[in-house]
Parts: C-alpha cells; structure tokens; sequence
C-alpha cells in the first residue's frame, strides 16, 4: 500500500498534490456556502503522515457523519468528507428546510449522501481542471455515526492505515469547523 503513494508521488510531486487537494477544498467550500447560505471557507490543507491522531479532528465524535468517495482517473485518492455531529445536523436541517423536530434517518442519508455528492463533485472537478484531464468519484459511502473510525476502516481496507493524507478544515464565518475534506492518495 504505502508503495502506491510513492508511484503516485513520482507522477506528481508533493507540493502539487498539496495544492490540488486545497483547490479542491476550496471549491467545495464555495459549493457548501451555497448549499448552506452561509460563508464557509477551506482552511490550508495539513500533510499528515501515518494514523491521524495528530490531524485536524484529534478526538472522535461518535455523532460525526461522513461521505467517503474512491477518486477515479488523472489522480487515485480516496477522499472523505467528514462533518462532527453539531455540524451535520445543522446541514441537514439547512438543506431539507426543516428546522425544528425530529429528522427521520431516510432523510438524513439522503441529504447527506446529496451533499457529500456535490462536494466530491466540486473536489474532482477542481483537481481535474487542474490537470486538464477526467476525475471521477464512485459511488459514495456514508457513515452515519461514528464517521472517523468508519473512514479510517475504509482508508485501511484500500490502502493501509499508514497512507499519507492531507486534511483540509471547512470553517463558517465565525471560524468554528463544520466538515473536514481528507485526500488520500491511493495509486
């Protein structure tokens, strides 16, 4: 597993893999704004090498909920979008219009799994654009608890849990994090 990231890494560099995955946030970041009708930005993408206990969610947030995508074409990488609890149902409730009272699950995954769409769409398009080539993410995964330990099962099972990651924060306006986009380069 950790050779595929060196063969990845012979074909771009290191420093361009930090960009594209920040231009990839970033576009996401803007089709978030719009999805919430709020300013969320992309924070500067972190490398992070090994496990992510160092990474930009130290603790696990057994109510986070997630969407994991395997990126297919110019660049392999397996790419979660990661939202802590508070957060995930706040876009929930922002997406479907529903404010107050309960939120049956087909309606959370289904709003997840709708959003966790559009942001994967915007994260390949950025990074394809880039390198004037095709992007394409699979079918999603979603977690719909327990999102961090479930992304890195994923990660784990495709390419071993030591694979280098570079995590980028989406924070709103008052500077608070709603979602973490993690790239994982996977070829």
């Amino acid at each position: 597993p950790s050779g595929g990231v060196v063969s990845d890494l012979a074909k771009i560099d290191l420093d361009r893999l930090i960009e594209l995955a920040g231009a990839g946030a970033a576009q996401a970041a803007e089709a978030f704004s719009q999805l919430v009708g709020e300013t969320v930005s992309a924070g500067e993408p972190v490398l992070l090498e090994g496990h992510p206990a160092g990474g930009l969610a130290p603790s696990l947030d057994p109510s986070a909920t997630g969407v994991f995508f395997a990126f297919e074409g110019c660049l392999e990488a397996l790419v979660g979008i990661l939202f802590p609890g508070a957060a995930s149902e706040s876009l929930v409730r922002r997406v479907v219009g529903i404010e107050t009272g309960a939120l049956e699950d087909p309606i959370i995954e289904s709003a997840l799994m709708e959003v966790g769409n559009i942001l994967a769409s915007h994260v390949a398009s950025a990074i394809a654009d880039r390198l004037t080539s095709r992007l394409l993410p699979s079918i999603p995964s979603l977690a719909m608890a327990d999102a961090e330990a479930e992304f890195e099962s994923f990660v784990a099972r495709a390419v071993g849990r030591e694979a280098l990651r570079i995590e980028s924060p989406l924070v709103d306006a008052a500077g608070g994090v709603v979602g973490r986009l993690v790239m994982i380069p996977s070829d």
